[in-house]
């Protein structure tokens, strides 16, 4: 029988790495993220730094695809495999370096992005170590034997490149929203346990640049009440392009047997944040959610256009048309409805029971519909205004779908009633600053007095001065 080899690869992913044989080295930066204009280039260095006693180490560089896992982590692809690579547009200087013992080395990676290319650019340099060949790893195979194994070492230093002046495309979707025990996840069970709950949401990024997510987990009880709120989502918060990665929160707190509800709020960078919500039931056995009693697929149904803007006068009837589609690859039941649109001090929408009393005088149409896959539909916003009524009002119209993961969309809606000559624009703002150690920390309180609404830019810089004696 002819001997089979066998490569292993093995791929860490930490500043500091310490391996078998005697074998320590250090490498930073662990990953490059940069906004670069179209048919520019930039270089950086990456240090090598050998930490072992007597041992050189040679390295071999290497540009290779990557790939994100649902856990978050980065999966090394072949160059060229994946559709936002940038490994054909990187060079690095050595490919092939030896660090000394106690020494550090560094190697120059220069980055040409061409004209022509959008989106976001994704990547790693990494570096395999080459194990010099002894005399026990050059005897040649025994008798009789099946294989062996060789293994091989590489580090990596990834890079996120977002391609500045293109079409962005931002867009995000809840693919699942799982409520569980710890005691039926292995990876957590042996980190922290029996007895916690996990709760994961699986977040899709279909946008062609990376996002950075910040989400919020609220529960409550079936009547609404509110019980917990926390935190979901650890880490960076990044994913990648056309990736779905777990958001999670774990807690020890116990809740009695009974139906919850569980609404997850992901901030992504869109113009609104991801909404998932899903009811779970907890008893003295076992957390069961109606998403888990049939598989799930992403809900991905979206809105056009998210804002709406409608001039009228005192009981004046007037209407526009928004579309909502349904991208995913499931039925979808939606139900429209109108709310206030509030917003916190620092610009997030208030949940939906702060808001106030929904405006009577706009009306959705039809207000509940199905769509399957890959439908859109056109629905009428209509308002009526009051003869009472002038300047500007705003409302939230919001889609909401039903089922095991329920999730919405909205758009904001500004009526304004009177003429142009009528619109008063006028704004106030107050800075307020506090000095510490490590820096200043600073609130600009921007407060809108007119009747219109406005969309501030602000700029905020230091000017040192220089004491001088006269």
């Amino acid at each position: 029988m002819g001997m089979r080899r066998i490569s292993l690869m093995v791929l860490i992913l930490m500043s500091a790495v310490f391996l078998a044989q005697g074998i320590s080295i250090r490498m930073d930066p662990i990953v490059v993220s940069k906004t670069v204009n179209p048919g520019t280039s930039f270089s950086y260095e990456i240090f090598l730094e050998n930490d072992s006693e007597f041992e050189s180490i040679t390295l071999k560089a290497l540009v290779m695809d990557v790939v994100e896992t649902v856990e978050g982590a980065y999966d090394l692809k072949q160059p060229g495999s994946t559709k936002y690579s940038i490994a054909r547009w990187v060079r690095v200087e050595p490919d092939t370096i030896t660090v000394p013992p106690k020494e550090t080395k560094t190697v120059i990676v220069t980055v040409n992005v061409p004209r022509g290319v959008s989106g976001g650019l994704y990547g790693a340099v990494t570096f395999e170590i080459q194990i010099p060949q002894s005399q026990e790893t050059q005897r040649p195979a025994e008798e009789g034997a099946y294989g062996e194994i060789e293994f091989k070492y590489r580090m990596a230093s990834f890079l996120e490149i977002v391609v500045s002046g293109t079409r962005k495309r931002i867009e995000a979707f809840p693919a699942y929203f799982k409520v569980e025990r710890s005691d039926d996840i292995p990876s957590i069970r042996i980190q922290i346990g029996d007895g916690a709950l996990v709760f994961t949401l699986g977040v899709l990024n279909k946008s062609n640049v990376h996002i950075i997510t910040k989400g919020t987990l609220t529960i409550k009880t079936k009547e609404g009440r509110t019980i917990a709120k926390m935190p979901l989502g650890a880490g960076r918060g990044v994913v990648l392009p056309d990736s779905t990665v777990n958001m999670r929160t774990i807690t020890r707190r116990f809740f009695p047997p009974g139906e919850y509800i569980a609404r997850a709020v992901v901030d992504y960078g869109g113009r609104r944040p991801i909404v998932a919500e899903t009811t779970f039931t907890v008893s003295s056995e076992k957390v069961e959610t109606e998403e888990e009693k049939k598989e799930a697929n992403p809900v991905m149904i979206t809105i056009d256009p998210v804002d709406i803007e409608i001039k009228a006068v005192p009981g004046s009837y007037r209407s526009s048309i928004v579309k909502v589609s349904n991208l995913g690859e499931e039925t979808l039941q939606v139900e429209g409805k109108i709310l206030p649109l509030v917003y916190d001090i620092y610009g997030e929408i208030l949940p939906e029971e702060e808001r106030g009393t929904p405006p009577d005088w706009i009306n959705l149409t039809p207000s509940s519909f199905s769509l399957r896959p890959g439908q859109s539909r056109n629905v009428r916003v209509a308002v009526r205004v009051p003869e009472n009524f002038t300047g500007g009002y705003y409302a939230d119209v919001i889609f909401k779908t039903e089922g095991g993961l329920k999730t919405e969309v909205g758009a904001n809606l500004l009526v304004f009633v009177g003429k142009d000559e009528d619109i008063t624009i006028e704004a106030s703002a107050d800075l307020v600053y506090t000095v510490k150690e490590d820096g200043v920390y600073a609130d600009i309180i921007f407060e809108n007095t007119g009747n219109y609404h406005l969309l501030p830019k602000i700029t905020f810089g230091l000017n040192r001065i220089t004491p001088q004696q006269v």
